[in-house]
């Protein structure tokens, strides 16, 4: 698991949910072909920009993850995602040293098939965003 205190929330976050199978696991494994379903993979983006202070620095974190809502179905995968957007939407997580600000939702196409791990199942993409200052 990352580092970065933005990614820790957001793991922790859908860690904290009953019954979620969450990808990267906390030793770092990813789903396999034979991984049982549903399950969530969650890729976590940090960048550091221009924040609101007097000396131009970069310290508005803003985090984004990537969630793969993945079920049997096109159904399966939107129950997933709605436990995510449960666990996720207007959530202001704790994070030290920082001031954080609601969890934002920022793109959700439809579901589709996927095969690429040598087995349809169908994966349900959503888009969120998480942003802290100092303090």
């Amino acid at each position: 698991m990352s580092d970065d205190p933005h990614a820790v929330a957001f793991l922790s976050l859908l860690r904290a949910v009953p019954g979620l199978r969450v990808f990267p696991d906390e030793q770092g494994n990813t789903p396999t072909a034979t991984t049982a379903l549903p399950y969530v993979v969650t890729w976590v983006s940090v960048r550091y920009d221009l924040g609101p202070t007097i000396d131009l620095r970069s310290t508005r974190g803003v985090a984004t993850a990537t969630v793969h809502s993945v079920g049997l179905n096109d159904t399966s995968a939107r129950i997933t995602a709605g436990k995510v957007r449960d666990a996720y939407l207007d959530v202001v997580p704790a994070i030290a040293g920082r001031k954080a600000f609601p969890i934002r939702h920022d793109d959700s196409p439809p579901a589709r098939p996927d095969e690429s791990t040598g087995r349809r199942v169908y994966d349900q993409i959503d888009v969120y965003r998480l942003e802290s200052l100092p303090g």
